[in-house]
């Protein structure tokens, strides 16, 4: 029975701390809702040019002071047509302007919110496409999920004197002539599409930022520069993806994680470099990429980058939608070839991998367009689902199993299968023809000779004269020099597969003359 007791007294203590609210009135066109502790907020207006809301209304002999703005334009009271008002000025007395209070105000080009605005919140401007005049008041906090979405007509936010910690999710999406925006220095975390599709050229974050959420600035297809801040820790998936003017990034040393595909897209990008004093990521030999350190896992290419000999491995979208150079080299140190790697790298003809590769991730090469020829080394475990769906343009494909890999008919596109050649080692076809996926091939050929291990000069043997060319390549003099079928001894030189080329090769050479003798 105690219990009880003290539950109905806790009860009684919270209706009493929310204002209990009277029906509602009209007074001087504006409707209002009047609370017992004599606050009112403003739930509709009657459309007409100019609104201005009053500080203090009285009803009934009372006197009300208005706080805040619950419904400004409501189709339901105006039969769904548009609301006509072009101006509203908001007293000094109102702190909160609810969730969609003016969505929808397609007319609205300008606001003055007074001092003591605290909070706006969710969708509160959302589709005031005519907005295109605000001023915030340092007594701001927080503006809630796409507060200002599809503002057509917003150009210039100055948020730099309020006390915002953070952007919410969508809060200027599609502002699509918003061009310049100050923010505050409390700023911590600018949340998921935050900026998506909006016009801003440049933008510096201030310190004390430390996340950038998922697509933040998305699309923003007039970006030229970004400045990260020092604080910065966190930087989500696609977070600039599809910036096509942005042609630098800069990773501060603080920052210790960064999720896919960030600067996916970025067509303009030259330089994408880390802090030499970050301990989780580098851009080694001035690659223009990053990678991620302990792993040897490159994570986020450019256009301009390149992929240094000691990577090992290749991460999941690392160069999606990246437009790098024709023809491509991933070096002899490269192992795995993540999911989506090179999805959608339009520009890529021709792709040889090397010998040291064994796994290529599903939909790794998917709607690589251009893409003419590739060489599949014997070093290969495993050629994931849709690796080459896509690439309709693909017209030879070299493979070097002796026993074909098991792959599903879905690694290449219809069109490869009956316009490409697969060309498969010497004796080896009728497996082909065989080997589900493979036999989807119209033109099987039996033309290719299986690199010997060791085999450096392509004499057909292992013998003192490979050492020799690994010699001749540690010291840099193979240039100009080709093997008997055409291609670079270098490719092959690599014979303890530790992706270098140096003692260790010649070694391993001397030992398998050993082995043989």
């Amino acid at each position: 029975m105690k219990k009880l007791r003290i539950i109905h007294f806790l009860l009684v203590v919270v209706m009493m701390a929310v204002p209990t609210v009277s029906k509602a009135y009209v007074v001087d066109d504006i409707m209002y809702n009047f609370y017992d502790d004599l606050t009112a907020a403003v739930i509709h207006c009657i459309d007409n040019d100019t609104v201005r809301i009053p500080s203090h209304v009285t009803y009934d002999g009372v006197n009300y002071t208005v706080t805040s703005i619950i419904d400004f334009y409501n189709p339901y009271f105006n039969s769904n047509y548009e609301c006509e008002t072009v101006h509203v000025s908001l007293p000094n007395t109102v702190k909160t302007i609810e969730d969609d209070a003016f969505k929808d105000a397609t007319n609205l080009k300008s606001i003055e919110l007074g001092d003591s605005i605290v909070t706006i919140g969710a969708s509160a401007f959302e589709n005031c496409w005519a907005l295109d005049n605000i001023t915030f008041p340092g007594t701001v906090t927080s503006l809630g999920k796409r507060a200002f979405a599809t503002c057509w007509h917003l150009s210039y936010l100055d948020l730099s004197g309020t006390s915002i910690c953070k952007i919410e999710p969508q809060t200027f999406y599609a502002c699509p002539n918003l061009e310049t925006i100050d923010l505050p220095s409390s700023l911590t975390t600018i949340e998921k599409y935050a900026f998506e599709s909006v016009r801003i050229k440049h933008i510096t974050l201030p310190e004390g930022v430390i996340s950038i959420g998922y697509s933040a600035f998305n699309d923003c297809d007039s970006l030229m520069s970004v400045s990260l801040p020092e604080s910065l820790t966190n930087i989500d998936g696609a977070a600039f993806w599809n910036c096509g003017k942005l042609d630098s990034l800069f990773i501060p040393r603080g920052v210790n994680s960064i999720a896919t595909c960030i600067t996916a897209a970025c067509s303009g990008m030259k330089s994408l470099v880390v802090d030499n004093e970050n301990p989780i990521y580098d851009s080694r030999d001035n690659c223009n990429a990053i990678i991620l350190t302990a792993e040897n896992k490159l994570i986020q290419g450019s256009p301009t980058a390149f992929i240094p000999e000691s990577v090992t491995a290749i991460g999941d979208y690392a160069f999606w939608a990246t437009y790098i150079p024709s023809t491509f080299t991933i070096p002899n140190s490269v192992r795995t070839i993540g999911n989506n790697a090179f999805m959608g790298s339009s520009n890529l003809v021709n792709l040889i991998l090397p010998e040291s590769t064994e796994w290529i991730g599903d939909q790794s090469f998917k709607g690589c367009q251009s893409l003419t020829s590739l060489t599949l080394p014997a070093s290969l475990t495993h050629i994931g689902d849709e690796a080459f769906y896509g690439c309709q343009e693909l017209r030879n494909v070299k493979v070097y199993h002796t026993e074909p890999l098991a792959i599903n008919e879905n690694v290449f596109e219809n069109k490869a299968y009956q316009n490409g050649a697969l060309h498969v080692p010497m004796g080896f076809a009728d497996k082909y023809k065989a080997a589900n996926g493979w036999k989807r091939f119209s033109h099987i050929v039996d033309d290719l000779i299986v690199p010997i291990p060791g085999d450096v000069n392509g004499d057909g043997e292992v013998n003192i004269g490979d050492a020799n060319s690994v010699v001749v390549i540690i010291n840099g003099g193979s240039q100009g020099h080709t093997r008997t079928d055409g291609t670079d001894p270098a490719d092959y030189a690599d014979v303890n597969g530790d992706g270098e080329i140096n003692i260790g090769d010649l070694n391993a050479i001397i030992d398998i003359i050993l082995k043989k003798g």
